[in-house]
């Protein structure tokens, strides 16, 4: 634009590589029948992953939209298995206290400073809104789901949304990169996103993020991954850590990582959850790899999101027990870049 300003943006749209539902543009819930389970989430509508514009110069940069939290950088900076199976993302560890474990907020902004030194400073806000007009969903709809009221609507803020506000600091030089994030989460007043029947939160919750990575030659690099999540009520109060690794050997890419949550609060108070992850990429070419994905959780601090819980998946209705809360999935597959 002149004068070193640039005006940035993105527009970002994801499929679903598992149920083709979703990549029809078809709400995911499809079976729901009542109000409290019903859900308008969309698995594959255009445009919904990140979607900002934002202005970059000597001044920093600012980002306006559905921007992504640092702590999501911070995530991808402690381990090697990005989101996907073997990370931990949304089952030892949150990007956000929603049950979905959301990466980004809505009418958000966010500034990240200049480089000092190979150090820069991230400042995020998405404020709360709370003044939508309370009603009820509708018990049928012609596409067989009930509408969720708090989330959408044709009327600019007629939805209600929790409020939050990030701190984030990066640095990277030579062989060391670290980050941390300090994310801020209030849901006081605000039902749960996916969840039309939801009752009202009351927490105020604090996600600190922490990551380090040492590349300690062009072969080996070793990385650290630690979070804490705690509400001002005390009912959540946990603290994860994992260690991870990463060899390459050739065309052949050799991940790892293990660690464990700690639970200090509420029903499973004292239980730890523990997770150990194995990878493996072959580049058939520099956008071309073969990959091996494997992980194994038990997690007897109950600390996964609901819609991974191992008795879920195997079908049984009682999750009281300290028993059978293992939990492993493999993937084999192959990726392409563009």
């Amino acid at each position: 634009m002149g004068g070193g300003l640039k005006a940035n943006f993105r527009l970002e749209s994801d499929f679903n590589a598992v149920s083709t539902y979703a990549n029809t543009g078809l709400a995911s819930s499809t079976n729901a029948t009542t109000a409290a389970s019903s859900i308008n989430s969309v698995g594959s509508t255009f445009g919904n992953g990140e979607i900002r514009v934002g202005l970059e110069g000597g001044f920093g940069r600012f980002d306006m939209g559905s921007v992504n939290y640092n702590s999501l950088s911070t995530f991808l900076l402690g381990q090697p298995f990005g989101t996907a199976i073997g990370s931990g993302f949304r089952t030892m560890y949150i990007n956000d206290v929603q049950a979905t474990s959301q990466v980004r907020g809505e009418n958000a902004i966010k500034y990240q400073s200049p480089k000092f030194n190979g150090l820069d400073v991230t400042l995020y806000k998405s404020n709360k809104q709370n003044k939508a007009t309370n009603s009820t969903p509708s018990s049928s709809a012609t596409n067989g789901l009930n509408p969720q009221a708090n989330a959408f609507s044709t009327s600019l803020g007629a939805y209600l949304q929790q409020g939050t506000t990030e701190i984030g600091l990066n640095y990277a030089n030579g062989p060391l990169a670290a980050s941390y994030s300090n994310l801020r989460v209030d849901n006081v007043g605000i039902p749960a996103i996916q969840s039309t029947g939801a009752s009202v939160g009351s927490t105020i919750s604090t996600v600190n993020t922490m990551a380090v990575k040492y590349n300690i030659n062009s072969q080996l690099a070793v990385s650290m991954l630690n979070q804490t999540n705690k509400t001002q009520t005390n009912s959540v109060d946990n603290t994860a850590t994992t260690f991870a690794a990463t060899y390459t050997m050739g065309n052949t890419v050799f991940m790892a990582q293990m660690g464990e949550l700690k639970n200090k609060a509420g029903t499973y108070n004292g239980q730890n959850s523990k997770l150990t992850s194995l990878g493996a990429d072959y580049n058939l070419s520099k956008l071309t790899a073969v990959y091996f994905r494997f992980e194994s959780i038990d997690d007897k601090a109950r600390a996964m999101n609901g819609a991974v819980n191992p008795q879920q998946i195997a079908g049984s209705n009682s999750v009281a027990g300290l028993t059978d809360q293992k939990f492993g999935r493999t993937a084999v597959g192959l990726r392409m870049g563009f």
